[in-house]
Parts: structure tokens; C-alpha cells; sequence
């Protein structure tokens, strides 16, 4: 009996948390631009800008995939440290990290809040949502 009621309250837990970073998520679709002086990169095709926290454990593995990919399209990738950036951080909307977004015509078309995978984000980089 005690098993079972582990068993539910972890799945309710689960359930609430997979909730949340959906709300989260669906806050930051069609954010719109804040008006910021900074060098954010423009592309037609849209831009991917992952935010990271230095001693954020799951921002690692991500971070090195967002490098592999800036390697081949630099113009369309933009690494925001949290840390080094709250202005920018806050204007967007972050509150967990990492985040990624991709934003095209001036929004925000798509939010990962977490890990996301690297064929994931060629997609975005290759057609766009």
C-alpha cells in the first residue's frame, strides 16, 4: 500500500512539473522583441538564442551542441549568459534555464525550456516552425 501511494504522489509530482514548463513555455510563444540596444542578430530565416547559466549542470551538454551548430551558421546563433545579461534575460521572460528560442519575424515562433536535441534545432535553423 505504501508503494502504490509513492508511486501516485510521484507521478501527480511529474505531472504537475511537465504542467508547469508547459504554462512556462506557451508564456514565452509569440513574445514579442523587446526593445533592447544590444547586437541581436537579424536573419531572414530566424535566429536561435539559448540561455545558459555557467554553473547550470543540464546547460553543458546543450551548450556544446549550440556550438557545434554555431559552427556552421554563427550569424543565426546567439549564447546568452544569464549571469552576465539579467537585463536581457528579464526582457525576454526567462526564469529557468536553459532556454532555447527561435525567433523569427520579430517573435518568438518556438520555446524549449530544458535539454532539446541537436536534430531539433537544424530543423528550426533549416526551415522554421
Amino acid at each position: 500500500m505504501t508503494n502504490l501511494l509513492i508511486f501516485i504522489i510521484a507521478l501527480i509530482t511529474l505531472l504537475l512539473i511537465r504542467w508547469r514548463t508547459r504554462l512556462a513555455t506557451q508564456k514565452l510563444l509569440d513574445h514579442p522583441m523587446p526593445d533592447l540596444d544590444t547586437g541581436l542578430p537579424q536573419h531572414p530565416d530566424g535566429i536561435v538564442l539559448f540561455f545558459h547559466h555557467p554553473r547550470c549542470a543540464p546547460c553543458k551538454p546543450v551548450a556544446k551542441q549550440i556550438d557545434y551548430i554555431a559552427t556552421t551558421t554563427p550569424e543565426r546563433v546567439l549564447k546568452v549568459n544569464v549571469e552576465e545579461e539579467p537585463r536581457f534575460t528579464q526582457a525576454f521572460g526567462i526564469r529557468a534555464t536553459p532556454t532555447t528560442l527561435f525567433i523569427k519575424n520579430n517573435s518568438v515562433n518556438a520555446a524549449f525550456i530544458g535539454a532539446v536535441s541537436p536534430k531539433k534545432l537544424q530543423a528550426l535553423l533549416k526551415s522554421g516552425p
